[in-house]
């Protein structure tokens, strides 16, 4: 694979896409949107193809799992496309605006990055989204996709290119490509030609990222989130909220997989245990949950810490809003955590307090989500806290540039330098 022509491909069709009016991008997402309408057998043929390898090879089930390219997903793709084309052009927008002096204005204004690489594990559909959120945005981008998901990828960079191009635009303003981790680390030194970095998948994935790039990195690390039962819960709604947050996606990052119980609602946790194991959901536990339900797992040291991404969860109790906070400080990923409370001041000490991306009061984990939150869908869930954090849509794959507009303005006399001698 020649990757110092991926990159510098890139970098030339990068100007392109940043000056390209809204209409040609809505135009080529919507052609995008058509073509996954009308490829489904052959996106099902490929997809079916990269499963069957996956298996062979014994993948794990979680990763299995996010491979699946199904008509749901597809369908869920092509109403993300038609949602991210109605949604406004960041490009170009203003911000915020100041008279300097007087007759001197200033403003930012939103600006593409330039060229942004997006590395991935298995799911094939973040190969649209991630194309669609960087070309409305006015980005070039690489997609480097697993090797699980190649014939699936192949596909859909086939359809993106052909999309641009009957549409007037540079096939090479999405480039989705496979290769393996020397070619990852060959483009990560690219920095002259691609601007930013999102790797979205594992531990050790995003580790070698970090390690290996020259070119700045958002992080879309693990999801250790939490869901945390109050004095002030009303019970009803906690087991609806542990469950969706468990039980809808498990395999998502912004899936539930610690419940944290209030020592004042301990009396609880039989049926909490119980409403779990109804939905076929594996409970682990500490010395507390254990003492109170027989046929509870212990939790481990790295129970606490990890990502399950799966019908798991462990369930631990604490001294109240402070020992939640502290637990979660401590313990998660700084992704997405929830309280279920009806007290006004353990939710305002909780959202104050806890240092994540997300924070919900009485609300699912699942709603850590860009569709969601009117953002069509979203690239990813950053943990970092530089540029962007959580979830991230169009306007955190842009950044600005100050625009300055005079009238012959000048802070000093030129007269005064004048040598009239």
């Amino acid at each position: 694979m020649d990757n110092r022509r991926i990159a510098k491909a890139a970098k030339n069709a990068s100007s392109e896409v940043a000056a390209a009016d809204t209409e040609v991008k809505n135009a080529v997402l919507l052609t995008m949107a058509d073509k996954l309408a009308k490829n489904k057998s052959k996106i099902f043929k490929a997809n079916n193809a990269d499963m069957k390898k996956a298996e062979e090879k014994g993948l794990g089930k979680n990763l299995v799992d996010r491979l699946k390219f199904g008509e749901s997903k597809i369908e869920s793709r092509i109403a993300s496309l038609k949602k991210i084309a109605a949604l406004p052009d960041p490009v170009g927008s203003e911000f915020w605006h100041r008279e300097i002096v007087q007759g001197m204005k200033a403003k930012r204004v939103r600006v593409p990055i330039g060229v942004i690489m997006m590395i991935y594990e298995a799911r094939p559909h973040v190969s649209v989204n991630a194309g669609a959120f960087c070309l409305k945005s006015g980005n070039a981008c690489i997609l480097k996709g697993g090797s699980e998901a190649k014939e699936c990828n192949t596909l859909l960079g086939r359809l993106w290119s052909e999309s641009l191009k009957e549409n007037g635009m540079n096939k090479d303003a999405i480039q989705v490509i496979s290769g393996s981790h020397e070619d990852i680390n060959e483009l990560l030194r690219q920095d002259d030609c691609i601007d930013l970095v999102i790797p979205r998948g594992g531990k050790k994935l995003i580790k070698s990222v970090s390690e290996n790039s020259k070119i700045p990195v958002i992080k879309h690390f693990t999801g250790e989130c939490h869901v945390y039962i109050d004095d002030g819960a009303d019970i009803k709604k906690a087991k609806d909220i542990m469950i969706d947050s468990k039980c809808l996606m498990p395999e998502v990052c912004n899936a539930m997989e610690v419940t944290l119980v209030s020592s004042g609602r301990k009396n609880d946790i039989p049926e909490i245990v119980d409403t779990f194991k109804k939905c076929g959901v594996k409970v682990k536990g500490d010395e507390t949950v254990q003492s109170l339900c027989s046929d509870v797992e212990p939790a481990s040291d790295s129970d606490w810490t990890d990502e399950h991404l799966g019908m798991v969860v462990t369930i631990g109790v604490v001294d109240g809003v402070k020992g939640a906070i502290e637990h979660i400080n401590r313990y998660g990923s700084h992704h997405t955590d929830s309280i279920v409370t009806q007290d006004s001041d353990a939710a305002s000490e909780f959202k104050k307090k806890v240092d994540s991306g997300v924070v919900l009061v009485n609300a699912s984990t699942m709603f850590c989500d860009g569709d969601s939150l009117g953002m069509g869908a979203e690239i990813g869930i950053s943990t970092d806290r530089i540029h962007a954090r959580g979830p991230m849509g169009l306007e955190e794959l842009t950044t600005y540039k100050f625009i300055i507009e005079g009238d012959g303005t000048t802070m000093s006399n030129p007269e005064d330098f004048i040598n009239e001698s």
